[in-house]
């Protein structure tokens, strides 16, 4: 039986930030970190592309989506003040023009090493393979109970969710919260490829291409988002896609428009009469080229039943209006992703209101905090989900 007066289950960005805060705030408390994996901050160092995108100095509460009250959070951590947290361990940071910030460095490793270091000065325990399998209250502490037993005076549940299962992502943290008595909320994968009803799309595997992204469920537009679409053989991909994950979950006829022309209907049909007079002794296949990628321009023309060989002359006025009505109305009857696997983060975990915002404490069980991924909070692709992680992590470690 092993005792601590703080244990915090999972070493990941939240679970690392919570450690070193509670430290830096009371030296005397006696703390460790209790992590499944072989290693802590798997997941982290995935991050950015391996890169750690840290923060984003555009932060903004409706960047993120949940039951959890997200204001009081980033109102006492703003992104500058993150970066004066990290600053404080030797980490130099560096904001990009569109707001991102990455480790001077670009590498997610030096993030994760800052952490490490600052935990071992403060003399925070570290203990890896440590699944825990049930957490039960104690007297005024807890019984923790893992491959080993531990008593503690206060928990913090900093596990994560079940995205990345490959870093060690699974639903373990939830099982915990609720047989605690914490609410669920129905968790979906996020930030993620979202797959299409669309068998032809496998002509434009690798292809990617800067559009206006509109999601909407039947006919109704729910959000829109402007980015660079990659497609795959079954699915439309990039962050503009992405940042659709969070409003299609409560979808009931999701379907993606892709546009990329801002032209009405007219101006486009002018467009292409002119071109088929330009091209009007070469083929078909060369009416679209210079204007899309020729993989797209030939999915275009394919779709309106326009054969690649005829002479571009030849194409009736019927068949132009066919083209541009499909090239503007560009759409994809969508499913709602299922696979994390694939997925950046979860969306849904425990229930926002059942946990005090400014504290991180949960309002269920005195002495339990929870930080980061495992709450029904997240956030848009750009830094916005590592930066509640840390933040959470940190009020947490201050309260402890």
């Amino acid at each position: 039986m092993k005792n601590y007066d703080v244990l915090i289950i999972g070493g990941g960005a939240s679970g690392l930030t919570c450690a070193i805060s509670a430290k830096r705030k009371n030296k005397n408390l006696n703390i460790a970190i209790l992590e499944h994996n072989n290693k802590i901050g798997k997941k982290l160092l995935a991050t950015g592309n391996g890169r750690c995108n840290l923060t984003n100095m555009n932060m903004r509460k409706n960047n993120f989506h949940g039951s959890f009250k997200i204001d009081t959070v980033l109102e006492r951590y703003s992104p500058n003040k993150l970066i004066e947290f990290f600053d404080s361990m030797g980490l130099v940071c560096k904001a990009e023009e569109n707001g991102l910030v990455y480790p001077f460095s670009k590498q997610a490793s030096a993030v994760l090493e800052i952490l490490k270091l600052e935990c071992n000065r403060l003399g925070i325990d570290i203990i890896c393979e440590e699944c825990v399998k049930n957490i039960k209250k104690s007297g005024k502490g807890f019984t923790v109970i893992s491959n080993n037993t531990y008593n503690c005076k206060k928990v913090v549940l900093c596990c994560g969710g079940k995205a990345s299962p490959e870093c060690g992502g699974s639903g373990a943290g939830l099982d915990l919260a609720k047989n605690l008595g914490h609410k669920i909320v129905t968790t979906t994968p996020s930030l993620c490829p979202v797959e299409v009803f669309d068998k032809n799309i496998k002509s434009l595997k690798g292809v990617r291409a800067s559009a206006t992204v509109t999601l909407f469920d039947g006919n109704t537009e729910i959000h829109s988002e402007v980015g660079e679409v990659q497609f795959t053989d079954t699915a439309l991909s990039g962050i503009c896609i992405f940042n659709l994950c969070s409003y299609i979950k409560n979808c009931i006829e999701p379907n993606i428009k892709v546009s990329m022309l801002n032209i009405s209907f007219n101006e486009l049909l002018t467009t292409l009469k002119n071109r088929r007079n330009i091209f009007k002794n070469d083929s078909a296949e060369n009416l679209l080229i210079g204007y899309f990628n020729s993989k797209i321009a030939v999915y275009f023309l394919k779709q309106s039943k326009i054969e690649l060989t005829k002479k571009a002359k030849d194409i009736s006025d019927l068949e132009l209006k066919q083209l541009a009505n499909i090239i503007l109305n560009w759409n994809f009857k969508c499913k709602k992703p299922t696979d994390f696997k694939k997925a950046q983060v979860m969306a849904g975990g425990v229930f926002g209101n059942e946990i005090n915002e400014n504290t991180m404490e949960s309002k269920i069980v005195k002495g339990l905090y929870l930080c980061g991924e495992l709450i029904d909070i997240n956030g848009d692709c750009g830094g916005y989900n590592l930066h509640f992680a840390f933040s959470s992590g940190i009020i947490a470690g201050e309260n402890l």
